[in-house]
């Protein structure tokens, strides 16, 4: 079964998806980041977090990011009904404006 999604999210903020059927996903995603050579007082400090939760189950880490990276890409091992939750974060105030960070997901 193929499956594809592809989102643009603002923000500081967490996207779930539910994977319809089992084998390797492939996770992927560009940020846009505030930075000192765009004119930003400081440079970004956000982290990419992935956990996956199983049916029914628990959620584990699966991946994190190095802060103020512009981009990730992995390949999940999922089961049919996991739920990849994508999480952008962080502390850095140059980070927290509305709509400073913008991220591209595409998962499939």
């Amino acid at each position: 079964m193929a499956f594809n999604l592809n989102a643009t999210v603002s923000g500081l903020t967490t996207i779930s998806v539910g994977i319809p059927a089992a084998g390797p996903t492939p996770v992927r995603g560009t940020l846009t980041l505030p930075g000192i050579q765009k004119g930003d007082a400081a440079n970004s400090q956000v982290v990419v977090t992935v956990t996956q939760t199983p049916n029914m189950g628990s959620p584990t880490t699966i991946y994190t990011g190095m802060a103020g990276a512009e981009g990730f890409g992995f390949l999940a091992n999922c089961a049919a009904l996991d739920t990849l939750a994508i999480t952008m974060s962080s502390a850095a105030l140059v980070d927290q404006g509305l709509n400073v960070v913008k991220t591209t997901i595409s998962v499939g």
